[in-house]
């Protein structure tokens, strides 16, 4: 037992000054497909251009640019089962904990913190499982079981009434769809972590979800809304191309030698 602790620990220290270092950064950025580059670009123009748009450079609005540029970055890392999508993912989390907080959704900040914290136990199983690969840049695509997709849809469920009757305790905003919010992102974040690829479908969903929670905070004026509205309709593009990615030709002849 301590030898599994010792050498997953072992894990995160090398794969976080792997995800941290600065070179690692940008030749994992410069070396993408030309497709996701082109996709990076879209949806960092886009984001810039909802901020600039909106005419807002109070702090809260910073807030939402900077949550956009660094969650734009980790999903793109992430289409191409690149390990650097941690080191932007962690910054997209603490920054959009702080802007759900003051938005007072209980849902995302749940989420956010969740989100965070998988970010070092992505890193330690995407880094032991990259060292066994012969190609040790990208993470192989798996496939569930179905025993494995009938208990994480139950888990789900259960989860979501757990997370409802809390959001109404705190008195939450929309606490019926905001409560969807962690049940979905635990299930995508653990597929994700493992390299299954139905994690889009968990995406997907979510992604649909927080644009409707956006819109509404959008309309009521809550703050970053702008910012956080667009960031929801280039996370649901980005899922559709992650989805492509990941369910592609390539992919699934390697979900299926992982499996």
């Amino acid at each position: 037992m301590m030898e599994k602790i010792m050498e997953n620990t072992q894990h995160l220290f090398i794969g976080l000054r792997e995800v941290l270092d600065l070179k690692n950064n940008i030749t994992e950025i410069i070396s993408l497909a030309r497709l996701t580059v082109i996709m990076m670009v879209l949806m960092l123009l886009g984001e810039i251009g909802a901020f600039i748009f909106g005419g807002d450079y109070g702090f809260m609005s910073w807030l939402g640019l900077i949550t956009g540029i660094a969650t734009v970055l980790n999903l793109i890392l992430v289409d191409q089962g690149r390990i650097t999508n941690y080191s932007w993912g962690i910054l997209s989390c603490i920054v959009w904990l702080i802007v759900a907080v003051y938005n007072h959704l209980i849902g995302d900040i749940a989420s956010q913190t969740f989100y965070l914290v998988m970010q070092f136990v992505g890193i330690t199983v995407w880094h032991k499982q990259m060292a066994v690969q012969n190609n040790k840049t990208e993470l192989k695509a798996r496939k569930m079981k179905k025993w494995q997709a009938i208990l994480a849809f139950i888990g789900a469920i259960i989860l979501y009434f757990i997370v409802l009757e809390t959001s109404k305790r705190l008195n939450g905003t929309q606490v019926y769809v905001d409560a969807t919010l962690l049940p979905l992102g635990i299930i995508g974040m653990i597929l994700m972590t493992y390299g299954y690829r139905s994690q889009w479908i968990a995406w997907l969903i979510l992604d649909v979800i927080n644009i409707y929670i956006w819109s509404v905070q959008l309309t009521n004026g809550g703050p970053a809304a702008l910012s956080m509205f667009v960031l929801q309709i280039i996370m649901f593009i980005n899922s559709v191309y992650g989805a492509y990615m990941w369910f592609s030709p390539v992919k699934q002849n390697e979900a299926q030698k992982a499996s």
